[in-house]
């Protein structure tokens, strides 16, 4: 797991969950995203950043990970949002 830090200071946790999985997570008062023409998401952007894109990478562990599906998970805690990529 790495914290990272946003361009307004909020923390990012970042986790491998699964062989081709990652997560992240952090509070946002708003999200951003895209979908395209069959409901799948394309694009999410915390508030503040990070903005991750399918085919944009994400850097984790001293590796850098290509993304190739991006997954909102719904949250309970108010201003919390989580994103699952999975990567290769």
């Amino acid at each position: 797991m790495e914290i990272k830090k946003n361009r307004y200071g909020h923390e990012r946790t970042y986790e491998k969950i699964g062989d081709n999985k990652i997560r992240v997570m952090g509070e946002s008062l708003f999200t951003r995203g895209s979908e395209d023409e069959d409901g799948n998401t394309t694009m999410f952007d915390f508030e503040g950043g990070p903005c991750f894109n399918i085919g944009g990478t994400v850097e984790l562990l001293k590796w850098k990970w290509k993304i190739t599906k991006i997954y909102v998970e719904e949250q309970k805690v108010e201003n919390l949002s989580s994103v699952v990529l999975e990567v290769k």
